[in-house]
């Protein structure tokens, strides 16, 4: 019953990506609309989404399951990190492929789609109480995005200054260590402000998937529905990796939710979030929107099927 309602949450967000791709092709925003919403999501809607899992009730025993929950966590992007280097380490010996493109295969590697998707499937499965679980993984996203996440999208050429730590400063982080200090000082959100960054936040999710259907609507569809190397990566990336870590974290001693939680969001696909970077810091948001758009379309029959893995 899990894995059909799970089914279903895919299918829903797969129907908005189309509505952008329609929407786009009718001319309704453009490619410079794109760009300008773009930096309206990493920027604003994102670290709204963020503050408004916090907003909510914890539940009873959250103590104990905070601990897990952050353990759990960890382990995962600790996982997935360690994936991503290797796989770089293999493809880079492997072939003559760009460097750089290289890098952002690995950024997408490590940034899954937890806010766009985790949100709405966890309250489908587990309901609301539960999201409340997916702070720490999207807490560490920002910071990992923001970070490790900027370092990798900008070239390395005589084009880019160059990574900074000036850009570790900036809404995502800022917004991500508020967030922390608030959640484990218990420090509580009126049910207006609340109520405010929840409405801003949820327009992430719908904007986010109008804005990969719009991505896919200026790519050459025959280019990348036919291309093998899109194919290999993404099956890669929403299969291979997610299923061993999959196996991995079931063993994790703790919770059966909390376990379950992080199960499933190992296995959602590229994060929306890697073609915006990639876009705002070295115009090839297009490279990586087509594997972000490939990887969202096979997640609605990826992201069920290994749910039979811990559902």
């Amino acid at each position: 019953m899990n894995t059909l309602l799970l089914l279903y949450q895919m299918l829903m967000l797969f129907a908005m990506m189309v509505t952008g791709f329609v929407a786009f092709r009718m001319k309704i925003f453009n490619s410079e609309g794109q760009h300008q919403i773009s930096k309206i999501v990493v920027n604003v809607l994102n670290p709204c989404l963020m503050i408004s899992a916090i907003a909510g009730d914890k539940p009873s025993d959250s103590g104990v399951l905070t601990l897990q929950n952050f353990i759990a966590s960890s382990v995962f992007y600790i996982y997935f990190i360690l994936a991503s280097y290797i796989f770089y380490f293999v493809r880079s010996r492997i072939g003559n492929k760009d460097r750089h493109e290289l890098k952002l295969e690995q950024l997408m590697m490590f940034l899954s789609n937890l806010g766009f998707f985790g949100i709405p499937v966890v309250k489908a499965l587990f309901g609301d109480e539960y999201v409340i679980y997916l702070i720490f993984y999207m807490l560490l996203f920002n910071i990992v995005a923001y970070t490790l996440g900027i370092f990798l999208a900008m070239p390395k050429d005589g084009n880019s200054s160059g990574f900074s730590p000036k850009m570790i400063i900036n809404t995502g982080t800022v917004i991500s260590i508020i967030a922390i200090a608030c959640y484990l000082a218990d420090i509580p959100i009126p049910d207006t402000v609340g109520s405010f960054f929840t409405y801003m936040g949820n327009a992430c999710i719908p904007l986010s998937m109008l804005l990969i259907g719009g991505s896919l609507a200026q790519l050459d569809l025959r280019e990348v529905f036919t291309d093998k190397n899109i194919y290999i990566y993404v099956l890669l990336r929403n299969i291979l990796v997610p299923g061993i870590g999959i196996l991995i974290l079931r063993m994790l001693p703790f919770d059966p939710t909390i376990v379950k939680i992080c199960c499933l969001t190992t296995s959602m696909p590229i994060a929306a979030l890697t073609g915006m970077l990639a876009e705002q810091y070295a115009h090839r948001g297009n490279y990586c929107n087509k594997m972000i758009a490939m990887s969202t379309v096979l997640s609605v029959v990826t992201v069920p099927l290994l749910s039979l893995l811990y559902l």
